[in-house]
């Protein structure tokens, strides 16, 4: 396996998953929070990929740090491709 693949995956799973429910910034914080915790996230050397994870996870505590669909599909797609990017090296 390689060394990003379950990163991949995972944000793969997250995006997929954003693009087919209707949006809702705090269900999506609490979603991208399950995962975080279901996938040990926090124990990947990447730390781009956790910071985005906090960030947003961050988006229950209220309004003033919600970001629309497309800034959090942004986040999570460009780093994806920058992964994607990294596995083909």
């Amino acid at each position: 396996m390689k060394s990003n693949e379950r990163e991949i995956k995972l944000l793969e799973e997250i995006v997929a998953h954003i693009e087919s429910v209707p949006y809702n910034p705090p269900l999506c914080a609490k979603y991208i929070y399950a995962k975080h915790l279901d996938e040990c996230v926090y124990e990947f050397e990447d730390e781009r990929l956790n910071e985005i994870f906090d960030v947003l996870g961050g988006m229950s505590a209220g309004e003033e740090f919600f970001y629309s669909k497309e800034e959090v599909l942004t986040m999570l797609n460009d780093h994806l491709d920058t992964l994607n990017v990294n596995a083909c090296k």
